[in-house]
């Protein structure tokens, strides 16, 4: 091989060792190009999970003042108030923000609903308000059997107040709380039978307050009322939830109690005409990112209802 092939062929290697080192350096600039912008992405879409965040919390106050301006306006809790209608994707981008904000939310309210924290008393299933369970479960084409294993799991998130030597035939369990806590209905999937269709479907009817609590007969359905009030048929039920839902309210338990005609049918402390347990659901929607939060409030008098948990 000549001086000059070998001086060709040095060149042309040195010229493809450039091209191996430039194509390399194009891939990592690339990638460093490509992990920046996704870094940048990641951040801003947490910067606008973190501002839709916050802006659920304002729309939680937004709540608030609503449901306290209902009490100021009447002592009776009704399904056609202002704080019953629902949001739908109503826009709260800022004037001439490029990124647009969506709110849905709605408030719903508890005591339209049986509170299952009735069917035991510090620990003790109470045999009155299983039936209860039964009969609304029967009602709405659902296993009955289902009621006495809500029932046994609601006692065991009771504190009992019942010593061992006391427990005589069995009805009572050993002082203390033998299981976690309840707080939504997602905490009844460990219940036997339980499913999440079924669980579904109960959501709608049943809740969990931390207190004993009447069912509000100017906002429950007809299947809540009918199993609350032994002797309430179906279609007595819906009689009057038609007439009330027409703007025939009721003003208080003795109206309701009057309205009903039935000898039978023994006036009781399961229903009310008033609610002060609340369920909010809010939703927002900032550019690609969404934020998702639920609330219970209790309100207490005209003041402003008092947080008594947060979801995400």
């Amino acid at each position: 091989m000549t001086a000059r092939s070998r001086a060709y062929r040095q060149e042309g290697m040195a010229v493809i060792a450039a091209l191996v080192v430039v194509a390399a350096a194009a891939v990592a600039t690339a990638a460093i190009v490509e992990r920046q912008t996704l870094l940048a992405d990641t951040l801003a879409g947490e910067r606008d999970r973190s501002q839709a965040k916050w802006l659920l919390r304002g729309g939680l106050d937004w709540a608030r003042v609503i449901l306290s301006n209902d009490a100021r306006r009447s002592a009776v809790t009704l399904k056609d108030a202002i704080w019953a209608q629902p949001i739908v994707e109503l826009e709260i981008s800022p004037p001439g923000d490029a990124r647009k904000a969506y709110f849905s939310g709605q408030i719903e309210d508890e005591q339209s609903k049986y509170n299952i924290w009735r069917l035991a008393a510090d620990g003790m299933v109470q045999p009155q308000e299983l039936a209860t369970l039964e009969r609304l479960m029967t009602r709405l084409g659902l296993p009955a059997a289902l009621a006495a294993g809500i029932s046994l799991r609601v006692a065991a998130a009771q504190p009992s107040q019942v010593k061992p030597s006391q427990a005589g035939s069995g009805q009572a369990r050993p002082a203390g709380q033998a299981a976690p806590g309840l707080r939504t209905l997602d905490d009844l999937l460990s219940v036997e039978g339980m499913s999440a269709d079924i669980l579904a479907t109960l959501s709608a009817y049943l809740t969990i307050l931390p207190q004993m609590t009447p069912v509000n007969a100017n906002t429950a359905s007809a299947e809540v009322l009918s199993a609350s009030v032994p002797g309430l048929d179906l279609a007595q039920a819906r009689a009057l939830t038609e007439q009330r839902d027409r703007g025939q309210w009721f003003n208080s338990r003795a109206d309701f109690f009057n309205r009903l005609s039935e000898r039978r049918i023994t006036p009781g402390n399961q229903i009310g005409v008033n609610s002060e347990w609340f369920k909010v659901t809010g939703e927002v929607t900032l550019d690609r990112a969404s934020a998702r939060m639920q609330a219970l409030l209790q309100r207490q008098g005209d003041g402003p209802p008092l947080i008594r948990w947060i979801k995400d």
